[in-house]
């Protein structure tokens, strides 16, 4: 344990930019875990698990051969019993994760003190003097649809005159829930996930655990109102709440509207988003970066040597690389874990040298850390060699005249009228240290056996030194025959 404590000071020369990603993915997960044990009260037994690992660690560091047999002993029948007794706990913890993906783009226009909003607090408050039970929910930017059953579908304006009618005792849907989606009410005598926390529930009755349940798995926002003693309460974010004053209802449908609907701007969102369970946040990093420290950064660094291909780049048009040695270099490379290089393909380790300013002759061209890439969790340790020699050649464009070359005489019956190059130019790169040629010549054609007028297509004879701008070039010599008078 010591060691492991000093080795902490050693961490700036072996950290890998994927270790951020690592600690960051793991924190968020964390947080997540956090934010479901906070909001269904299981965080005790997340406690004693988390008091379990931290004493099987002090066991193995310090060598405590009983105490880790019981500890083995008893991880593997606690896991079991763990999942057997919290399974509904962990899948409910999925279907909070999975809240991330279910966010809602767009979001009735509910907004403080609209007609809308007044409905609500009216029918609540005339409900509540009359002791009518009644659970209204306005759903957030989660989708709520999973996690409730049954129910008939509605779309209706929300009004007083509605709720009143549809949890009037003698109606036969004023046992279950009225939904509010968008700033319309879609679904009425749906029925909820209880919530089985029962230390916020108290003395109250199933309205009350419908609503707590519902609002520890998402953002919605539930009215309840008691028949048994006419009070208001709200859920929201896995704590009830009972109103002392009926006023106060407007208060907290302001509060929640202002929050879920009403766009905040840039730099309110991001303090908001800062400042909400800041000590959860903390606290999740920070774990996540003890169990990265114990379970990733004492796995070890590893090393490997590579040999890479050198790849040319960005060379100039105008010049040409004749030779260059050597054309691989050898780099050693680290990662962490024993397994870190095998799924590592060769062609993801790369040497790029830059060719921008190659003069003409010999060069040398410095490499450095720069010009080899590798992937993001494997850090660079040496390579060799650090310098390449090549032999470079500028060149110049120049644009040549062509002659069409002939060989042997017409017909005599015949004479040629004209001999034309089509195109008459070309455009040759010749090296810096030459002069450029006063022509280039065709290859020689046979008119010898030419009777009338022809276009022949021909090749240009080029010096092994001349470099042309195109491999495709079209060279034509057109013979103008005609019979002798």
């Amino acid at each position: 344990m010591v060691t492991q404590i000093n080795s902490l000071f050693q961490l700036k020369g072996n950290l890998y930019a994927t270790d951020f990603l690592d600690i960051i993915i793991i924190g968020l997960l964390l947080y997540s875990l956090f934010v479901f044990l906070r909001n269904t009260r299981t965080y005790l037994v997340f406690i004693g698990i988390a008091f379990t690992v931290g004493l099987y660690y002090v066991a193995k560091s310090f060598n405590l051969y009983v105490t880790l047999m019981a500890l083995k002993y008893f991880v593997g029948v606690a896991a079991l019993i763990f999942v057997i007794i919290f399974q509904n706990e962990i899948r409910k913890y999925f279907e909070f994760l999975g809240l991330v993906g279910t966010r809602q783009i767009k979001v009735g226009a509910l907004a403080p003190r609209s007609p809308s909003t007044s409905e609500i607090i009216q029918a609540g408050v005339k409900m509540a003097q009359s002791k009518t039970g009644a659970l209204i929910v306005i759903q957030g930017k989660d989708d709520i649809d999973q996690f409730i059953d049954g129910g008939i579908d509605l779309d209706a304006l929300i009004s007083e005159e509605l709720f009143l009618s549809i949890f009037d005792n003698h109606s036969e849907g004023h046992d279950g829930a009225v939904i509010i989606k968008n700033n319309r009410v879609t679904k009425f005598t749906a029925h909820l996930p209880l919530s089985t926390n029962f230390k916020e529930i108290g003395k109250h009755g199933t309205r009350h655990s419908a609503a707590l349940g519902l609002s520890e798995v998402s953002d919605a926002l539930a009215i309840v109102v008691s028949e048994e003693k006419g009070s208001i309460s709200v859920c929201r974010d896995g704590k009830l709440k009972t109103l002392q004053q009926f006023a106060d209802l407007e208060k907290e449908l302001d509060k929640y509207i202002k929050q879920k609907f009403v766009p905040a701007g840039p730099a309110n969102f991001i303090s908001k988003s800062i400042k909400r369970d800041f000590i959860l946040k903390v606290g999740a990093l920070f774990a996540a970066f003890v169990i990265w420290f114990f379970a990733a950064f004492q796995t070890g660094i590893m090393q490997k040597s590579y040999t890479v291909p050198i790849n040319l780049e960005k060379l100039p048009s105008d010049t040409v690389v004749e030779s260059y040695t050597p054309k691989e270099i050898t780099v050693l490379i680290s990662g962490r874990g024993k397994n870190v290089f095998d799924n590592i393909s060769p062609s993801e380790i790369t040497v790029n040298l830059e060719l921008t300013d190659l003069k003409n002759g010999a060069n040398r061209e410095m490499l450095t850390r720069k010009n080899i890439h590798l992937p993001d969790n494997l850090t660079l340790d040496s390579f060799e060699p650090n310098s390449v020699l090549m032999t470079a050649q500028k060149y110049y464009l120049a644009d040549i005249p062509i002659r069409a070359k002939t060989k042997g005489t017409v017909q005599k019956n015949v004479e040629i009228k004209s001999v034309v190059v089509n195109p008459e130019t070309i455009k040759l790169w010749i090296p810096q240290d030459m002069e450029a040629p006063k022509e280039i010549e065709t290859e020689t054609i046979d008119i010898s056996s030419q009777v009338e007028s022809v276009i022949v297509p021909v090749k240009l004879i080029i010096p092994e030194n001349l470099r042309t701008l195109s491999q495709d070039i079209a060279i034509n010599i057109a013979l103008t025959i005609e019979k002798k008078q």
